[in-house]
């Protein structure tokens, strides 16, 4: 299933104007509440596809001496509030429980150390400096029936400007098709880990 009308509208106001989605879907034979709890409880390290791009980042900042590496290095299992920590780079945006939740990241992901920058969510929508792109990861939970629901993931990203667009278009040459090829796999731990249930 791919079908663009699924995105969330949660995403789209945060994020309505970008330049690169990714669009994935997922039937899991779970309720949407069972569904929407279990992103909270997957391990995204179950997946080599997930953790073996992951843990090759996490060695490079390693060997950059990128602040946090050290927390990150011994990490045996990665799960979505990790992702919200200090060192994360994302925060949550907005979240309709047991439907959907939106993620933000903000940065210069082509630069050493991505480019990280300051900032809150309450940021997000207004943010303006030239040269960085925007990012918005949504998850968003259908009730299909009772026992029955899919699961969608979006993700969104925007320039803030030509210089940004450009300097993106490059970065994802490389990165994009590991990116993309990382959602299908997160779907289906999630899947699995509702249906175990």
């Amino acid at each position: 299933m791919h079908d663009p009308s699924l995105g969330s509208s949660l995403i789209e106001s945060q994020l309505p104007r970008y330049e690169q989605r990714i669009l994935r879907t997922q039937v899991v034979r779970a309720s949407a509440p069972t569904t929407f709890a279990a992103i909270r409880r997957v391990d995204f390290f179950r997946s080599p596809a997930v953790a073996l791009p992951n843990r090759a980042r996490i060695a490079i900042d390693t060997l950059r001496g990128r602040r946090g590496a050290h927390i990150q290095r011994s990490r045996s299992e990665f799960r979505f509030d990790q992702l919200l920590e200090p060192d994360g780079g994302f925060h949550l945006l907005a979240e309709e429980p047991g439907h959907a939740m939106v993620l933000g990241f903000i940065g210069r992901w082509w630069e050493k150390g991505y480019g990280r920058v300051e900032w809150s969510p309450a940021d997000f929508g207004r943010f303006a400096l030239p040269g960085y792109g925007i990012g918005a990861w949504g998850f968003t939970v259908l009730t299909y029936d009772a026992h029955t629901s899919v699961l969608v993931t979006e993700v969104r990203v925007h320039g803030t400007d030509d210089k940004a667009r450009r300097s993106f278009r490059g970065y994802w040459t490389v990165v994009g098709p590991f990116v993309k090829a990382m959602g299908g796999p997160v779907l289906r731990l999630i899947r699995d880990e509702a249906e175990s249930l």
